[in-house]
């Protein structure tokens, strides 16, 4: 008789305990996605709507301290990037996202969505729409955007 062997009985019992182990991490990191999801989704509309209202204090709070911006016109650094969001002679009257999806990795996550913004400039009422991506980490307790980038598509051809 060997004294290695491996009883049937506890390869049953571990099996068990793996599956057991799984089935109930499976909803807690389910949940835990879904709660970032929502929580980043949330701070994209507060993103859009601190553009509408001019608040760099609010975009200043999303923004990490290194965040970068980039579309066509080239690329901006925190404080240019808040300040091109916030001031100039376009007003923004209305800002709103759609098609928002988040890839989550732990701390870190991208969203992908489309912001429509609607306003006033010195060529008179604008309708923009813009395909974004913004990548974001998990910074002292809290979600803040990292990076942002975004190009103004191109008019639907009616």
């Amino acid at each position: 008789m060997s004294h290695t062997s491996v009883s049937s009985d506890n390869v049953g019992k571990s099996l068990l305990l793996l599956f057991t182990l799984f089935v109930l991490a499976t909803p807690a990191h389910a949940q835990q996605k879904a709660d970032a999801e929502k929580t980043l989704f949330r701070l994209e509309d507060d993103f859009a709507n601190a553009v509408v209202k001019r608040d760099a204090r609010a975009l200043g709070q999303i923004v990490a301290p290194k965040w970068v911006y980039s579309d066509e016109s080239g690329v901006m650094e925190r404080d240019a990037g808040i300040k091109a969001f916030t001031s100039g002679s376009d007003t923004v009257t209305k800002a709103s996202n759609a098609n928002m999806r988040a890839f989550i990795y732990g701390d870190a996550a991208v969203v992908i969505g489309v912001l429509q913004m609607s306003g006033r400039g010195p060529q008179g009422a604008f309708t923009h729409r813009y395909r974004y991506t913004d990548t974001w980490a998990k910074l002292d307790g809290r979600w803040q955007c990292i990076a942002s980038q975004d190009y103004l598509m191109p008019n639907a051809k009616r």
